[in-house]
């Protein structure tokens, strides 16, 4: 049997260093299959959720690699990491019942309402879309 929790703790801890800046909770939801793996890393504040532009790339590498590591008839679609006060607690997600024309943003959000309530969401402005000119 492969012991995936060293895997799992390294990464609990680079959320924790995220969630430390910000003396915060953490919560990473990820999703993963063969040669891929997207997720986003939410930090809760006194006012709101506010998601992490991760200067720390490492982060969805870890999870393609926990994935890999992962054997395959444990194989896994989608995964919660949530860093609190030093510890943290992961949950793992096998599909079942996931309806195929939901996007990963529609999963993620009833996710991130689970652990942080219904405080607003700010999402940072993304690079490289400024508005046209009209000129």
């Amino acid at each position: 049997m492969i012991d995936l929790g060293p895997q799992i703790e390294a990464l609990a801890e680079k959320l924790a260093d995220i969630g430390e800046r910000e003396r915060s909770d953490v919560l990473l939801y990820a999703e993963a299959g063969d040669n891929w793996a997207g997720g986003s890393v939410f930090v809760q504040t006194e006012e709101a959720i506010v998601f992490e532009d991760s200067d720390d790339p490492d982060v969805l590498t870890d999870v393609m690699e926990l994935w890999n590591a992962t054997p395959a008839d444990k194989k896994w679609r989608g995964m919660i990491l949530f860093v609190s006060d030093g510890r943290f607690k992961a949950e793992f997600d096998y599909g079942e019942g996931w309806n195929e024309a939901e996007d990963e943003g529609e999963r993620r959000e009833p996710i991130v309402r689970r652990f942080f309530g219904d405080k607003p969401i700010h999402y940072p402005p993304l690079r490289g879309a400024e508005p046209w000119s009209d000129d």
